[in-house]
């Protein structure tokens, strides 16, 4: 980062771990708030790698219940900082020492809280410092995390003995474990936190050991929610709540979907007369021009499911439909279908673990690639062979399960995406109708994201081939250049071709490497080519090294020619990069 692109103001905030400026980006005019790391964190070594490192993933969160990191750098002393979008408001601690938010203003500011953590964590991304102050309440009255990424950085607490600034987190809002090493800090520190945070909102104070009830502050809290915070505040790790997302329905059971605007619930409502004794509204998912999903629960077995509902003239009601009466344990399961004159009703199951999207946010290893790889195939081939085209294969639509079994969801749905959006396209941008092969293109587009953090990208038909690419095992590049192949007649020509050839990869590891007996019509772009063909290139380079001395040898000695050698042996010591 350039530090002439921003301009900084007045300091806004300070801490023992950073400091905080509001500041504007030059170009487009446009205020940022600039932390910088404190001096004292800025000289440790370990530090300034896990900034390196960290700041790559944390910057790839994006969520409208977290503050966007858009850029990261030194300033001229040397000192790292992040620079995030400035969002006018004030913070969560503010709001409680103000003592103006109502009972369930409070819990729906928590659910918007562990919204954005579940992302976070489904992300594989840690807080490790979650207070009231790191909430910032904006405008809207949403509820945006900050500091994720500064935090994060300690791996371990050797430092600590010596530094008392180097604590990781804040006193009072850290979990036991989090005293005893940062290598033990986990999602369910998160969760601690968390705990703290809510018992700190409801009640107005910090919890004390030996730990009171909540409801001793107030009254409103006994039942379910105390329990549940409760259950947040334990000693050990395991006896904590799974996950953030489970805390995030559970509120969400209590509320009832009284967190939620009247014209929510009644458009929630809209053309469900049949069902809606039956469910009971939660959430609302997401809602635009195409469509709506909303979170219910089963009344009677206390299941949670998800209604999605298109206009009557949409895709995908037929596809859903066959599913209806189909199964398979990787794709998402139809409960029921509906169709009125104007929308078509999809009832499904609800899966806790995000979509693959946000899963994007890290790196993958060749052994998580191939796991999540095999499920998405799976559920694929099973479709085909019931002569069903997904049509439409993203991320957004691969799902998860608590357990991270992956499923596949939306067969049919039409693309509604700007063809020049790449972050959104992973289809052919050709005429290609949807089929099978179509299918194929798209799941190679998907395994490439996941393998080199870049949507496949194409110039003069051919495939930009980029270090990471280049650096994947020779086999799974040679998998999915037959997968992304713009001629269909030269693709892999079935699902269950390309579990076979990743089934041997699992099982014999990354020293399998298959055979080129093809030529693919997508090569890798010379650009790009340079370092694997170094070796090569060397031994030609030499022997024409050796040749040119030769000739300017004879040159000097028959023809006195020095000049025309000196020249010479310049320009080709240019070309070999001396």
């Amino acid at each position: 980062m350039k530090e002439g692109r921003y301009e900084y103001k007045e300091k806004i905030g300070e801490g023992g771990m950073a400091s905080v400026y509001r500041g504007v980006q030059v170009s487009l005019n446009r205020p940022v708030a600039i932390k910088v790391l404190a001096k004292q964190l800025s000289s440790h070594p370990e530090v300034r790698k896990r900034f390196q490192k960290e700041s790559l993933i944390v910057a790839r969160l994006n969520h409208p219940n977290i503050i966007h990191v858009i850029d990261k750098g030194n300033t001229r002393k040397g000192r790292p900082v992040f620079v995030m979008e400035y969002v006018e408001g004030e913070t969560l601690q503010d709001a409680i020492r103000a003592g103006a938010l109502p009972f369930n203003r409070k819990i729906d500011l928590i659910i918007q809280i562990c919204k954005g953590l579940a992302y976070a964590h489904k992300a594989g991304v840690i807080h490790r410092d979650i207070k009231p102050a790191n909430v910032i309440i904006d405008a809207e009255g949403n509820a945006r995390l900050l500091d994720f990424g500064i935090a994060c950085f300690f791996e371990d607490d050797t430092e600590r003995q010596s530094e008392s600034n180097l604590i990781l987190g804040t006193e009072g809002f850290m979990a036991p474990e989090q005293y005893e090493s940062a290598l033990q800090t986990s999602e369910k520190s998160d969760i601690y936190s968390l705990g703290v945070l809510m018992f700190q909102v409801f009640t107005g104070v910090m919890p004390r050991q030996p730990l009171e009830r909540p409801s001793r502050y107030e009254a409103k809290l006994k039942g379910p929610l105390e329990n549940l915070i409760l259950k947040c505040l334990e000693v050990s790790p395991t006896e904590r709540p799974g996950s953030v997302e489970f805390i995030k329905n559970e509120l969400l059971k209590i509320m009832q979907g009284q967190h939620l605007q009247l014209a929510q619930q009644r458009s929630a409502g809209e053309g469900l007369s049949d069902i809606r004794k039956k469910f009971a509204l939660l959430d609302v998912i997401k809602e635009n021009q195409f469509g709506s999903l909303h979170l219910f629960e089963d009344t009677q077995t206390q299941s949670l499911l998800v209604i999605k509902k298109r206009p009557a003239s949409a895709s995908g009601y037929k596809e859903a439909k066959i599913l209806s009466q189909l199964r398979h344990p990787n794709i998402i399961n139809i409960r029921g279908t509906s169709k009125k004159d104007d929308i078509y009703i999809i009832v499904m199951e609800y899966l806790a673990g995000g979509s693959l999207q946000d899963k994007l946010v890290e790196d993958f290893s060749i052994d998580s690639f191939l796991n999540i790889a095999l499920d998405v195939c799976s559920g694929l081939a099973f479709a085909h062979k019931n002569r069903m085209v997904h049509g439409n294969l993203r991320p957004s639509n691969i799902l998860f399960t608590e357990e991270g079994t992956a499923k596949i969801s939306d067969f049919g749905l039409n693309e509604h995406y700007h063809r020049d959006d790449l972050e959104n396209w992973y289809g052919m941008n050709t005429k290609e109708p949807a089929s099978e092969l179509s299918d194929i293109f798209s799941l190679g587009a998907i395994f490439t994201h996941m393998l080199t953090s870049t949507v496949p990208q194409f110039k003069d038909k051919k495939l930009i081939r980029g270090r990471a690419f280049i650096a994947l095992p020779e086999n799974l590049q040679a998998l999915l250049l037959r997968m992304l192949d713009l001629a269909p007649e030269k693709r892999m020509q079935s699902v269950d071709a390309v579990i076979s050839e990743l089934t041997v990869m699992k099982s014999e590891g990354r020293k399998v490497v298959a055979e080129r007996d093809w030529e693919p019509t997508i090569v890798r772009s010379i650009d790009d080519d340079v370092n694997t063909k170094q070796n090569s290139r060397l031994g030609y380079w030499l022997l024409s090294f050796i040749i040119i001395v030769s000739f300017s040898i004879n040159i000097v000695f028959v023809t006195g020619g020095a000049d025309t050698v000196k020249n010479t042996l310049k320009g080709w010591l240019s070309v070999l990069g001396f």
